[in-house]
This record gives C-alpha cells, sequence and structure tokens, in this order.
C-alpha cells in the first residue's frame, strides 16, 4: 500500500470532515491546528481513494454536534424528534412541474438543493431483525461544498417505528401515513450498538422462523463496487443491504401560510425513480398525540393539493424509494417486510 499525503496549515472558523470519496475513520491532527491533507491510496494492485480532508486537532462537526476526539458531547441536546411525513407519487416531468406550479401558487418556494447517499444496514439475510421490527439503520453521507472545493460529510441516522406503550409496534394509517422516531450522530449511534448487544441469538432466531422466504439475495450487491461501505465500530454483525443516490429539491412556505410548519420533498434516485413526500417534524410531543394528529390533517390536506392535480382517473400509490429498490432488487427482504407488517 502506498499513501501519498501533502499538508497544509489554516484555521477557518469552523472545521468539518470532508472528502472527495467517504472517509469513516475518526482521525485526528497531532496538533490544534486545522490540516487539508491529500491522500492517494493504492490497494490491493487497485486505485482504492483519492481525498480531500480538512480535520481538527480536538473537534469535528457531526450534524451540528460539536465532539472532541474521545467522542463526548459538549452542548448538544438529544437528536429526537418525531418525523411525521406522506409520501406522492410523481410518475413523470410533467406530474412534477404541474405540482411545482400549485406549490408555488399556494407560497412555496425552493428552500434547498442537496445530494446524498443513504446505506442501510441490518443483519445478514434472511435474519433482517430490525428492518422487520421497523428500525431502520442507515449512515447518510451528504454532497458540501467549503471554500470552492466540494466533499462528503456523513453521519449516522436510525428511524424506528412508533412504538405502543405496551412495547407493541404501532398501527399504520390506511393511506400511508408514517411516524417516525429519528435519532442523528452520536444518539444513533449508541442506540444501534445498545440495541445490538440486547439482540439475543433467541431474538433473531424468532424474528427469522415468523418469515419464509427464498434463499436469500446475494449479500453483496453489485452497487457497492468501487464505493467504501461505512463501518461503525462494535457493530460489525450490520452489513448492508441497499445504497441508494438521491438529488433532492425541498420547498417550503412561508410564515403566512397555514402550511408553514410543512416541507415538502421530491427526491430523485441515481437509477431514476421520483417521488415526493410532505414532511412535519416534531420535538417534545405530548402523550395525547394531539400534535401528531394536527400534523396529520395538515399533511393530508397538502398532499390531496398537490395530488388533485393528477390526471389520472384511478388514484396512484405512492412508492419510497427503498420500498421501490428492495421490490427490484432484493425481493426476498421486501416480502419479508411486507409478511411482518412493517410494509402495506
Amino acid at each position: 500500500m502506498r499513501h501519498y499525503k501533502v499538508c497544509f496549515a489554516f484555521s477557518p472558523a469552523t472545521s468539518l470532515l470532508l472528502s472527495w470519496k467517504p472517509s469513516y475513520s475518526s482521525s485526528y491532527a497531532p496538533s490544534s491546528q486545522v490540516v487539508v491533507a491529500f491522500q492517494q491510496q493504492h490497494h490491493r494492485g487497485h486505485h482504492r481513494s483519492r481525498h480531500l480532508s480538512i480535520m481538527h486537532a480536538s473537534s469535528h462537526l457531526e450534524n451540528g454536534g460539536l465532539t472532541n476526539g474521545a467522542g463526548d458531547t459538549t452542548a448538544r441536546p438529544p437528536s429526537s424528534e418525531l418525523e411525521i411525513e406522506k409520501k406522492f407519487p410523481i410518475p413523470d416531468a410533467q406530474t412534477a412541474k404541474k405540482m411545482e406550479q400549485t406549490l408555488a401558487s399556494i407560497g412555496f418556494e425552493v428552500s434547498q438543493k442537496e445530494e446524498f447517499v443513504d446505506w442501510y444496514f441490518d443483519l445478514p439475510a434472511p435474519q433482517w431483525h430490525f428492518s422487520l421490527n421497523d428500525c431502520w439503520f442507515r449512515y447518510r453521507e451528504k454532497k458540501i461544498k467549503v471554500m470552492k472545493n466540494w466533499g462528503w460529510r456523513g453521519a449516522w441516522q436510525v428511524k424506528r417505528g412508533k412504538m405502543e406503550k405496551n412495547g407493541e409496534m404501532g398501527e399504520r394509517d390506511n393511506d400511508g401515513m408514517t411516524v417516525y422516531e429519528e435519532l442523528q450522530g452520536k444518539d444513533a449511534k449508541e442506540l444501534i450498538l445498545g440495541m445490538l448487544a440486547d439482540l439475543s441469538d433467541v431474538e433473531v432466531l424468532d424474528t427469522t422462523s415468523e418469515v419464509d422466504v427464498d434463499p436469500p439475495s446475494s449479500a453483496f450487491d453489485s452497487n457497492y463496487d468501487g464505493h467504501d461501505i461505512p463501518y461503525l465500530a462494535g457493530a460489525e454483525k450490520l452489513v448492508p443491504f441497499a445504497r441508494l443516490e438521491t438529488f433532492r429539491t425541498s420547498y417550503e412556505a412561508n410564515n403566512d401560510s397555514e402550511f408553514s410548519s410543512l416541507k415538502v420533498d421530491v427526491d430523485k434516485t441515481g437509477f431514476g425513480y421520483m417521488v415526493g413526500e410532505v414532511e412535519a417534524v416534531l420535538n417534545n410531543v405530548s402523550e395525547d398525540n394531539v400534535q401528531v394528529e394536527a400534523a396529520k390533517e395538515q399533511i393530508r390536506k397538502l398532499v390531496d393539493l398537490i395530488s388533485s392535480e393528477n390526471e389520472n382517473d384511478e388514484p396512484m400509490v405512492a412508492i419510497g424509494k427503498l420500498e421501490y429498490y428492495l421490490i427490484n432488487n432484493h425481493r426476498d427482504h421486501y416480502d419479508a417486510c411486507v409478511k411482518s407488517g412493517v410494509i402495506n
């Protein structure tokens, strides 16, 4: 293995971990300066990665939380929040254009455009313990720009379906509305490691025995070729089952709009699939779920406005990006999710 590294020291106001290709190590420079490093590696006779990274000796940003080299969090509130969303179909470019016109007519404007890659993880097939219990582990890499350079910043995330007080999986709305608790960064990593530590062999066997599947699809997807798979120390039992590239356009309304608390995302994947969603994010939700139900009604109202522009006589079903990917790439995993009730 050959390494080439050139370092330049300077001091910007904020340090970000960047790379031309994703870097998953938690390495720090030996001083308090910020270091820009260009690194080229050759592994097994093939070019593996070439990246520009900005690193700080004592701290780095991870999803808005400032952490020191030991991983401790400084002045950072818990990142858990409730994400309520409903998807709507975008079958073609004409539908997308009409949707944009409808949003503009009720005060929505483009608020952000971004590109990101999601890696989804679970136990090896067919032991999909977590996704079959509506708990989704992923690593999201966002493309960001600092100065004139583009790079990627990643963080672990967990989305888990809202549970009832008795510990059972909550009922899903018949219209496709979903409610998820979402954690990011340090909180997500701690939850992943904690759930893995609590997982017994008996639980894994019980889960797999309830779902009849054909011989599992390949554990290694060709879509992973040429990419460094994210790594979380202590979570070696997890393997990736999906990698999705997404180009997202987000819309938000002004404060005077009745929909000012909602966000509309339109996603187009690297394989050409498009889908939209209306989302509300809530914090400090009361146990009586009044806020949740109010948010659901607002979301339904906005989705109905958007969908009214669809000229098709028959209502179209919105399929999420991951669901669409599993249908076309890992049907055994998708069928297991349907049988477990995670996917309607």
